[in-house]
């Protein structure tokens, strides 16, 4: 008996059988946002018409979603976008039911009952009933936030995470974190029904947007770009049910038969701000805060009722200039009158007192000395008690941020839908400028990527396949930011080894000094 390995290409088709049957499902509700409708028709006399054909129609792209009752008199159509539909009932011997116009939300489940009435089926019969805005099909608790109220609503900064505070049960400790459109991170995580804000699942059409750091938000939609938020706070589904908090699911919007988009510019400046009391005490200007958020949308149909395309850009550039108080040391110290201190100072050679605390510049270090009396190492401005806070300087801060999204939607055939969905952004948050030249901040970038791919296939009335794919890249990176240009300071000042990234190495003052450099260098 000889036995075999499985070759790579065995492997792949067993592979691609599983996600297949894994996709087969008989009453499928959608990963990716989608809605479903699901209901009963009868006759007249109340009994189960079975082979009616139920069909969904778009009315913004006239794509159609159709069903097949079943023997039971049950139909079951899923994987529908959100938008308004009208439904439509029809078989042979029967009028064709029609109802109006209708709303369908992010992962509703609207229940319509269709009763049909004997005539011709080109005579129609309108229903009027209030059923397509009922949800009897699941009991996941949530709420859904329509594309109009994201247009309508005031979001500072434009931040669309503040929108799930608005649902029962979402708070959080800190409001003011929620009002910058860049923000990503622990930031943008409301706590849900008591819940720890890492208890949270945040997506984007069916895919995570998470990053795997403390399961933070990695991605902020633009607000135009949304046609719906749906947030799920208990009793979830088991596709999305690994969480203990929130689940906040985003909506890409849909291009049309009709070419719609617009374009927006947020800006602010700091003319009508007033300065700060610190800085009105230092007799420093005013700082001059500017931002700037723009962008785009634009959607329509690349072939009519088959192909339709969405894109979207939002850009962010924001400049915050203030002032930053930090301790130096005093002149005199520079040259070794310590005589201020109220404690003794002590030769560490012999272990006797300096006199008067006066330490010859002999014995202090030519690094320490070359560093207190470099032109970029500043002279206390202001006059306080010890030497804590005797030093105001300038500080900038910058941020600039692009995003955008891209959306493609096929209607293949009344059988079978696909669409693909790529959002991409670059963020980077830096300090331009500190107090002076030896204190070092970081540089943050954070590059996002993200896609989802959906095929959509309908077998028979009450056999569905969907496949969903995702792809999902949150990064951050730091790196130091030498700002003011010093390069290689350490050999500058006599400090020995080498350094392989510009700027200073730490050192702590003691003394209440600020310590200066880094330990990144």
């Amino acid at each position: 008996m000889e036995a075999t390995m499985p070759t790579p290409r065995t492997r792949l088709f067993g592979l691609l059988a599983l996600v297949f049957f894994l996709g087969l499902h008989a009453k499928a509700y959608a990963q990716t946002g989608a809605a479903s409708i699901t209901g009963l028709l009868t006759d007249q006399s109340g009994a189960a018409a079975p082979g009616v054909t139920v069909t969904a129609v778009n009315q913004a792209t006239n794509v159609a979603y159709p069903a097949v009752s079943n023997s039971a008199g049950n139909y079951t159509i899923t994987s529908v976008p959100v938008g308004t539909y009208v439904v439509k009932a029809e078989l042979s011997g029967f009028k064709t039911a029609t109802t109006k116009p209708f709303q369908l939300e992010a992962k509703q489940i609207a229940r319509l009952d269709f009763k049909l009435e004997l005539g011709k089926l080109e005579d129609k019969v309108e229903v009027t009933a209030e059923a397509p805005v009922l949800q009897t099909e699941t009991a996941t608790v949530g709420e859904v936030v329509s594309g109009k109220t994201v247009e309508s609503l005031p979001l500072n900064g434009r931040n669309s995470s503040q929108l799930a505070l608005l649902l029962p049960g979402a708070v959080t400790p800190n409001p003011g974190a929620q009002t910058d459109a860049t923000n990503r991170g622990s930031g943008a995580r409301p706590y849900v029904n008591g819940n720890r804000e890492q208890t949270n699942n945040f997506m984007v059409d069916g895919v995570e947007i998470n990053d795997t750091m403390d399961n933070r938000v990695g991605y902020q939609p633009s607000p135009d770009a949304l046609a719906e938020i749906s947030v799920e706070t208990n009793n979830y589904a088991a596709d999305i049910g690994n969480v203990a908090g929130g689940v906040v699911g985003n909506v890409i919007k849909s291009g049309a038969n009709v070419f719609r988009g617009n374009m927006f510019e947020f800006y602010r400046n700091g003319k009508f701000d007033a300065n700060s009391w610190d800085r009105n005490r230092s007799g420093a200007a005013r700082p001059e805060r500017k931002q700037h958020i723009f962008g785009a949308t634009l959607g329509g149909p690349i072939l009519r009722n088959k192909l339709f395309f969405f894109v979207d850009y939002q850009g962010t550039v924001l400049d915050q200039p203030g002032s930053q108080t930090v301790s130096v040391a005093p002149e005199a110290w520079r040259r070794g009158d310590l005589s201020t201190i109220g404690a003794t100072i002590r030769d560490p050679r012999t272990g006797q007192p300096f006199p008067g605390n006066q330490i010859p510049l002999s014995r202090i270090s030519p690094v320490a000395l070359a560093i207190l009396n470099n032109p970029n190492y500043p002279v206390p401005n202001r006059t306080v008690t010890g030497v804590s806070g005797n030093y105001v300087g300038d500080q900038l801060s910058t941020t600039r941020a692009h995003q955008g999204d891209v959306r493609l939607d096929w209607n293949a055939s009344t059988k079978d839908k696909v669409f693909v969905r790529f959002s991409i952004a670059e963020l980077e948050t830096k300090t331009d400028k500190q107090a002076f030249a030896f204190l070092l901040p970081t540089r943050s970038k954070s590059p996002f990527r993200n896609l989802a791919v959906n095929s959509n296939h309908v077998f028979g009335p009450s056999l569905v396949n969907e496949v969903l794919v995702g792809y999902n890249s949150v990064l951050f990176k730091n790196e130091l930011n030498d700002w003011a240009g010093i390069g290689n300071a350490n050999a500058t000042f006599g400090i020995a080894g080498g350094q392989p990234i510009a700027g200073l190495s730490s050192i702590q003052w003691g003394s209440g000094l600020n310590s200066i450099g880094s330990a990144a260098t």
